[in-house]
């Protein structure tokens, strides 16, 4: 209520161009996922077509007889569907909740794409993971791989997630019940995918043909300098992504140390990491390999792919577990995340390469970017005085953006 009654007043005082119409919400990725509804799979041999979208939010918005407006409608009942089970999951405060939905780049679900239907399975994954449900787990698995073409992105981190949660050999029989199942599910889902494209063009392997079509071919080459073809107004997010890319292969690097140290030693079993936060690591740096090997340098779309996800959110719910760590480990780890965050911003031209910015200007977009990374960490305290005030500030600062944005892709800007 709070995001309409802002978009409605800025939108009254001039301040943003475009209100949600039925001619301005069907843009960019909309479009294909309504050619699916009204046409189904239909493969062009000399361009791009709708082949590579997955068929699972199609096919709802079909079900439910919508407009776009109508579906933009319910992917925001879905998006608050999979926070609050998140919320639950991980017993996040009401504040971190906000914080969380007023992410930027969740613009996205907010409009006729699959990411809040992603969102909230990938929610469902996460619970199933962190209570070890199985049941719960395969949905999810289920879910996001109809709805998003996140297999390849999945099997590493699922494989990540249950291997390093068998922490002795009496666990190896139920690792292989649930890798076993975890790995047919994801099979399943593509098979469904390949079905439904053999319906509709006669080849069940059509999706590679027509991912190619997109300019989605594998570069191995890393690239000295990374820019985001939406410029500023997404860089400073897909920086944060690459940020959350670089913490979670160190972490998952530390974990797997650990986990073959441990495996091999004699004594007790340690206590394995939470199946639901090594998965979201394990996609988290999945999703940031995809965009450095298939982009050719440019980030655009990661903060999409990262933080429009409860995959970050379950990633943002552990900040408030750093207030809890010694002193000494604090300080070690809060030099560690500096020295990244300078990798980052060096990775991205600073001080003197970053596009359109002389160094002074550059240095003054780090150290807002910094402060604003930096309010993440305030507002997770449990104990700090002020952490309401900062949650709040974060959370209206957000909006605003989040608004800005969704009013640039009403537009017809590409934002990734």
């Amino acid at each position: 209520m709070f995001l309409v009654i802002v978009y409605s007043v800025l939108y009254t005082l001039g301040i943003l161009d475009y209100a949600p119409a039925p001619d301005t919400i069907i843009r960019w990725d909309a479009g294909w996922f309504e050619s699916i509804r009204t046409n189904g799979y239909v493969y062009v041999p000399d361009g791009q077509s709708n082949v590579p979208f997955f068929p699972l939010f199609p096919y709802l918005w079909r079900l439910l007889g919508v407009e776009g407006l109508g579906i933009s409608i319910v992917n925001f009942g879905l998006l608050l569907l999979g926070a609050a089970l998140l919320g639950r999951t991980f017993a996040l405060r009401k504040g971190q909740i906000l914080v969380l939905l007023s992410v930027p780049s969740v613009f996205i679900c907010l409009v006729p794409y699959a990411e809040a239907l992603f969102f909230l399975f990938g929610a469902v994954l996460l619970c199933g993971l962190h209570r070890q449900k199985l049941g719960l787990t395969l949905l999810g698995l289920l879910g996001c791989c109809l709805s998003r073409s996140a297999a390849t992105l999945f099997l590493p981190a699922f494989i990540l997630a249950e291997s390093l949660a068998c922490t002795s050999r009496a666990l190896l029989p139920l690792l292989a019940l649930r890798l076993g199942t975890g790995l047919l599910t994801i099979a399943a889902a593509l098979g469904i995918v390949m079905f439904l494209h053999y319906q509709a063009t006669g080849d069940p392997l059509i999706f590679f043909a027509a991912h190619e079509q997109w300019g989605h071919k594998i570069d191995w080459q890393l690239y000295p300098q990374m820019s985001s073809s939406s410029g500023l107004i997404m860089v400073w997010l897909d920086a944060i992504a690459l940020l959350a890319g670089l913490v979670a292969a160190l972490a998952c690097l530390g974990l797997g140390i650990r986990w073959i140290w441990n495996w091999f030693r004699q004594g007790p079993a340690p206590v394995a990491p939470s199946r639901a936060l090594t998965f979201s690591m394990g996609y988290v740096l999945a999703a940031i390999c995809f965009i450095l090997f298939y982009q050719a340098g440019n980030t655009v779309g990661s903060s999409r792919y990262v933080l429009a996800t409860p995959f970050w959110g379950a990633l943002l719910a552990q900040l408030s577990l750093w207030w809890e760590l010694p002193k000494t480990t604090r300080w070690k780890s809060a030099a560690l995340m500096s020295g990244l965050v300078l990798a980052v911003a060096v990775w991205f031209g600073w001080p003197t390469k970053f596009p359109g910015f002389v160094p002074l200007q550059a240095s003054w977009l780090l150290f807002v970017w910094v402060i604003y990374l930096i309010a993440h960490v305030l507002a997770a305290s449990k104990n700090w005085r002020y952490n309401r005030e900062v949650q709040a500030a974060l959370y209206i600062s957000n909006v605003v953006y989040q608004l800005f944005l969704l009013n640039l892709f009403l537009g017809m800007v590409w934002l990734g």
